[in-house]
């Protein structure tokens, strides 16, 4: 539903712990690794594997070490790349990391966040899952049954075990204040970034046993954790086995930083005021592009990975550098002087509500064609005018939405015409372009 009123903006807490409505995907066995790499826009393997070797790049061959100190048959942890680091630096880390599974068509299936299972291994608890690669493949709720079909239609004759975990549960913590935005980067820093296995294993530990967010007395309860990167030190995740204890926290934790529980829709409000978008926002059924999903710019994608499903037209569009559409994060505000409340939209016409420019260019020109050499008289030819885009989801005041980025790019106003019980109303939109996207 839209409601456009200057009362209608609801402002999310500052920092706050929130439940997710997510589910986990255990993914086991000797073949997890080279498995998901298959589908993941993510790079898992140290290798990669090309027909035609002059096409290896220059990053590639930086980090051929990589093989020699990586064994995929061993649960190692995860690869951390970033494709805008001019220096191509590759880490290994516990943490988890953001990426998303495409179609065959090179179109968006599901956003996922991956982690290594287990996490840590302090004080050896966790001794017999260390023995084989181990996943948990995050995804939401309402997609879980959807994934699952698609991994099992995948899996053919791999050794890996697939299966949902009802007993993990995902929560997700965040802090908006430069203190927390420092801290978290300092965090990064002395244990999330190291450049090989035994070390990544080493400072994971290190990580539980200095209590640096959690109570080291729960630490047979951590299962997963990830820094939320797709936007730079956005908050982070967690997994445990359990509903999340009175004292998961570190007593200093809690005392330089605010813990208090908040509804999940309000996560949803800030992901939406800066711009993020996970394929669920969006309407049943729209086809989207990794690149229209802002996939380079959140961290989920690899360019020097090899094959995956999907990568034959995600790679070329990257090369070419066709990326015609975005999605911005956009706010709605009254055209209509008598406007003071909107009608709710069903979520099935919201992508048919186009976007157009709130200032109009000359009209589209009517045009004849040719005289026809058989003698038919020819009729008029209305130009057909373009949408600048659409609407993807609406959340209170705020929405995403697909657009043309010329059209952003030459004016971030844009209008929208909506039904109402007393006929067809012009909304304004204006679209904001992120501070963290990068230049």
């Amino acid at each position: 539903m839209i409601f456009v009123t200057s009362t209608s903006i609801m402002q999310f807490p500052q920092a706050g712990l929130t439940q997710l409505s997510k589910s986990l995907i255990s993914i086991r066995g000797p073949d997890s690794t080279k498995f998901l790499n298959g589908l993941l826009t993510s790079r898992l393997l140290p290798n990669v594997i090309k027909k035609k070797q002059h096409t290896i790049s220059d990053a590639e061959l930086k980090h051929s070490n990589l093989q020699e100190i990586i064994d995929v048959n061993t649960n190692y942890g995860l690869m951390h790349e970033d494709i805008y680091d001019p220096n191509y630096n590759i880490t290994i880390s516990r943490d988890g990391i953001n990426s998303m599974i495409l179609n065959s068509k090179g179109r968006v299936f599901t956003d996922c966040f991956l982690y290594c299972e287990p996490f840590h291994n302090y004080q050896n608890e966790f001794g017999s899952l260390m023995e084989e690669p181990g996943y948990l493949l995050e995804v939401d709720q309402q997609n879980t049954s959807k994934v699952m079909m698609m991994l099992k239609l995948h899996k053919l004759s791999a050794k890996v075990d697939i299966k949902p975990d009802p007993q993990f549960k995902s929560y997700y913590y965040y802090n908006d204040t430069p203190e927390f935005d420092e801290w978290l980067e300092n965090v990064q820093i002395e244990y999330f970034k190291s450049v090989d296995p035994v070390n990544a294993i080493r400072n994971a530990n290190s990580f539980i046993a200095n209590d640096v967010i959690f109570n080291k007395n729960f630490s047979k309860n951590i299962f997963g954790f990830a820094i939320d990167n797709r936007i730079p030190n956005f908050g982070f995740k967690f997994v445990l086995n359990e509903p999340a204890p009175k004292g998961i926290f570190a007593p200093q934790f809690q005392q330089d930083f605010l813990v208090q529980e908040f509804p999940e829709e309000l996560l949803r409000k800030r992901r939406f005021s800066n711009g993020l978008f996970e394929t669920n926002d969006a309407v049943t059924g729209d086809s989207l592009l990794p690149f229209e999903c802002n996939l380079d710019y959140t961290n989920g994608l690899s360019l020097d990975k090899g094959c995956y499903v999907g990568q034959e037209l995600t790679i070329r569009t990257y090369n070419n550098g066709i990326i015609r559409k975005r999605i911005y994060p956009i706010e709605f505000f009254a055209l209509d002087s008598d406007l003071q409340d909107l009608s709710e939209i069903p979520t099935s016409t919201l992508s048919k509500l186009e976007l157009s420019p709130l200032e109009e260019s000359e009209p589209p020109q009517e045009e004849l064609q040719p005289p026809n050499p058989f003698g038919s008289s020819s009729k008029p030819v209305r130009k057909r005018k373009n949408s600048s885009g659409k609407i993807l989801s609406v959340y209170d005041n705020l929405g995403l939405g697909l657009l043309s980025i010329n059209d952003v790019n030459k004016s971030p106003c844009f209008k929208v015409e909506v039904p109402t019980i007393d006929g067809n109303k012009l909304i304004g939109v204006k679209v904001t372009v992120p501070d963290w996207w990068p230049e």
